[in-house]
C-alpha cells in the first residue's frame, strides 16, 4: 500500500518528471512505498545504489518537509544546490552560514517554505531550531548514514544519540534511516536507538560486481612508494588515495607530484575550511584528478567517474574499508580497490582504539571542569540551576580531543552525573550538575572496555581480509551477512592467482636457485606452528640453537645446509617482494604462502 494520494503509476511518473529515470534501481521502490504507506524503514543498501532518491522523491510525493539529518556538513550546499536545479525546495541550515541566513532560513522553514530540509545531528540541540519546526508539517525524519547511531558501528557519533527525543517533539514522524554498510548486530542498533523496534528493512545486497579488489603486500614504506609508483603510471581516471594519518597524506602527496608527476592535492581535518572546500570542489568538478586524504574525506562524495580507490593505510573495520572502496565505480563501469597491506598497519589502529574513549580519569578530569565552571556560573534557580559552557573552551582546558570530550558528556549523562538543555548555539550546551556516583561510572567504565573489544575484534576481520587466500568479496559478503552469489566478472586478486595456477603447467626446478626457492616453499606450506623468517632460515641452515632443536626431525631441516642463514634470509626477502610469502601479524609475524 502506498500513500492515499499516490499510486505506482504516480511514483513512476514522478521519477521520471523530477529525475528522468526511467526506472526504479533495486530497493528504491520498495523502500519508497514502505515510506509512503506510514511505515518507518530501514534501507541498507550498497554506496552509489541510491538512497537519497528513496527520500528525495519520498519528499515530493507527501505533504509537508521533509527534515534529513546528516553528518555531511561540508557537501549540504552542494546537495541542495543539486536539488534547487530540479526545480526542488530545498535548503540546509549549518554553521557555515551567518546568524541573519540561519534566522531567515529557519523562517521559512517554520513556514512550510521547503520540501526538503538537510541539518547536522548537533542542529537538534538548537533551541530556535526546535521552535522553527513546532509548527511545521514534517512529512518524515530522514536519518543518513544511520551507522553513526551505533558504537558497534565504525563511524560513532554520539550527537546522533539525541535523535530519537527530537523524534518525539517533532511528534513522530515516519522515519527513514539510510546505510551503506551495517552489520546485523549495527542494524539492530539502529532500530533500538530510534526506538522503533518494527521499522521495516529494506536491503539490497552488498556485492559491487564492478569493483575488482585487490591486496598487495607491502612490508614497509618503500615497498609502499614502489606499489604506488607501479599503479599511479599506468593508472586511468580519477582516483583518491587513503592514508592513516595527516602527516602520510601530505608525505604521500608529495610523492606522487614529485615522483610520479601527476597532479594530486591532500585533504585531512587539519586543513581550514576554506582549503578543504577548494580541494573538494577542485575534484568534484573534475579539475583535480586525485586526492590523498585521511577518512575525513569521502562521506557522501558522488562523483561517478573514480575508477580507483587505493588504500595506502589498512583501514580499522571491514564496514570502513568497504564504505570507502565503495567510492569508486559509482557510474557502474569498471573500477579497482586497492589495498596496500602492511602488518604494521594494525599498530596505527590498535593505538586509535586505546585512545578513542575516556578513561575514567579523564570522565573526572571533565567531571570536574565542569564543576569548577558551575562554582563561577551565576546560575538561576528558577531555570533548574544550569549553566552554560563552550565545547572548545572544553576541549582546550581538560586536553581532550574534539571526540573524546563529546563521548565524555555523553557517559557522564548515562552515568546520571549532568543534564543537557538544548541551546541557541550549537558551539555551547547548558549543564545541569548531578552528584558523580562511582557505581555509575564503573558501569560507564565496562561499557568502554566492551566496546574496546568489540573494536579489537573488528580489527581482526579487516587483517583476516587483508591476509586470506580466500575470495576477498566472498569475506566482505559474509561479513554483512549476504549469503546472496558473489560473482563479478573482475573479483579480486586471490580468485585471479587461482585461476592462473590452474592454467601453471608445473615443472622440476632447473637450477640451484629455483631449488632453494621451492625448498622455501615447501616449508613454509608444511611447518606448523607457522614461523617468522629467521627462524625458517635457522631450520633449513641445519641450526643446532635450542629454540630449533624441536625442528630437527622436520623433512626440511638443514636441506639448505651449503648456505648461510644470512643467505637464506635474503631469498626469503625476495620471495616476500614478489609475492610468492606474506608476512602475517604484526606483533610476532610469520610467513604463509599466497
Amino acid at each position: 500500500m502506498v500513500h492515499p494520494k499516490t499510486d505506482e503509476s504516480d511514483i513512476n511518473q514522478a521519477l521520471q518528471h523530477y529525475f528522468e529515470f526511467p526506472h526504479f534501481r533495486p530497493g528504491q521502490q520498495q523502500a519508497l512505498e514502505h515510506v509512503l504507506s506510514g511505515s518507518d524503514t530501514l534501507v541498507v543498501m550498497p554506496t552509489g545504489h541510491g538512497k537519497s532518491l528513496i527520500y528525495q522523491l519520498g519528499a515530493l510525493l507527501m505533504d509537508g518537509t521533509a527534515l534529513v539529518i546528516s553528518p555531511l556538513v561540508s557537501l549540504m550546499k552542494d546537495q541542495v544546490d543539486s536539488l534547487v536545479r530540479r526545480d526542488i525546495p530545498a535548503t540546509f541550515v549549518n554553521s557555515s552560514l551567518s546568524t541573519g541566513e540561519q534566522a531567515r532560513r529557519l523562517r521559512d522553514i517554520a513556514s512550510g517554505v521547503y520540501k526538503i530540509v538537510l541539518v547536522a545531528p548537533e542542529r537538534l540541540r538548537s533551541l530556535p531550531f526546535r521552535k522553527s519546526l513546532s509548527g511545521t508539517r514534517l512529512s518524515m525524519l530522514v536519518v543518513d548514514e544511520s551507522h553513526c547511531l551505533s558504537q558497534w558501528g565504525h563511524d560513532f557519533r554520539p550527537d546522533y544519540l539525541h535523535i530519537a527525543d527530537a523524534r518525539q517533539d517533532f511528534s513522530a514522524p515516519v522515519t527513514l534511516a539510510l546505510t551503506a554498510t551495517a552489520t546485523r548486530q549495527v542494524q539492530d542498533d539502529i532500530q533500538k536507538l530510534l526506538g522503533l523496534p518494527s521499522m521495516m528493512r529494506v536491503i539490497t545486497g552488498f556485492n559491487r560486481p564492478n569493483l575488482a579488489l585487490d591486496v598487495v603486500y607491502t612490508p614497509d614504506v618503500h615497498s609502499k612508494y614502489k606499489s604506488l609508483l607501479t599503479f599511479l603510471g599506468d593508472a586511468e581516471g580519477a582516483g583518491i588515495i587513503y592514508t592513516g594519518t595527516r602527516r602520510d597524506a601530505e608525505e604521500v602527496t608529495e610523492f606522487i607530484q614529485e615522483v610520479v608527476k601527476i597532479p594530486a592535492r591532500y585533504y585531512h581535518a587539519g586543513l581550514d575550511a576554506e582549503a578543504r572546500t577548494e580541494v573538494q570542489d577542485a575534484f568534484m568538478s573534475g579539475d583535480l584528478p586525485h586526492v590523498v586524504a585521511t577518512n575525513a574525506f569521502g562521506m557522501g562524495i558522488d562523483r561517478p567517474d573514480v575508477r580507483f580507490v587505493l588504500h595506502y593505510t589498512m583501514p580499522g573495520t571491514l564496514e570502513a574499508y568497504y564504505q570507502e572502496a565503495g567510492r569508486a565505480g559509482r557510474d557502474g563501469l569498471n573500477s579497482r580497490a586497492i589495498l596496500l597491506y602492511s602488518p604494521q598497519d594494525t599498530a596505527l589502529h590498535e593505538y586509535f582504539i586505546e585512545n578513542d574513549s575516556p578513561t575514567l580519569k579523564e570522565l573526572r578530569q571533565v567531571y570536574e571542569y565542569l564543576h569548577h565552571v558551575e562554582n563561577l556560573s551565576n546560575k538561576e534557580p528558577e531555570k533548574g540551576g544550569f549553566f552554560t559552557i563552550r565545547l572548545d573552551v572544553l576541549e582546550a582546558e581538560t586536553y581532550l580531543n574534539h571526540v573524546k570530550a563529546r563521548v565524555s558528556l555523553e557517559q557522564l549523562e548515562k552515568a546520571q552525573a549532568l543534564i543537557r538543555y538544548p541551546t541557541r548555539a550549537t558551539s555551547m550546551i547548558q549543564v545541569q550538575l548531578r552528584p558523580l556516583l562511582e557505581s555509575n561510572l564503573g558501569d560507564i567504565a565496562a561499557q568502554v572496555q566492551s566496546r574496546r573489544r568489540h573494536k579489537y575484534a573488528m580489527l581482526k576481520k579487516m587483517v583476516h581480509y587483508s591476509e586470506t587466500n580466500e575470495c576477498r568479496r566472498r569475506v566482505i559478503l559474509s561479513h554483512f551477512g549476504d549469503t546472496s552469489s558473489a560473482d563479478s566478472p573482475h573479483c579480486c586478486d586471490n580468485c585471479l592467482a587461482a585461476a592462473e595456477t590452474d592454467r601453471v603447467t608445473h615443472k622440476p626446478a632447473q637450477n640451484e636457485g629455483e631449488f632453494a626457492a621451492l625448498t622455501i616453499l615447501d616449508t613454509i606450506a608444511g611447518i606448523r606452528p607457522r614461523l617468522g623468517k629467521v627462524k625458517i632460515a635457522s631450520i633449513l641452515s641445519g641450526s643446532k640453537a635450542k629454540n630449533i632443536a624441536r625442528f630437527t626431525d622436520f623433512r626440511q631441516y638443514a636441506k639448505l645446509f651449503s648456505l648461510y642463514r644470512r643467505e637464506i634470509v635474503a631469498m626469503i626477502d625476495q620471495l616476500l617482494s614478489n609475492g610468492y610469502v606474506k608476512s602475517v601479524g604484526s606483533r610476532l609475524p610469520t610467513l604463509q604462502l599466497t
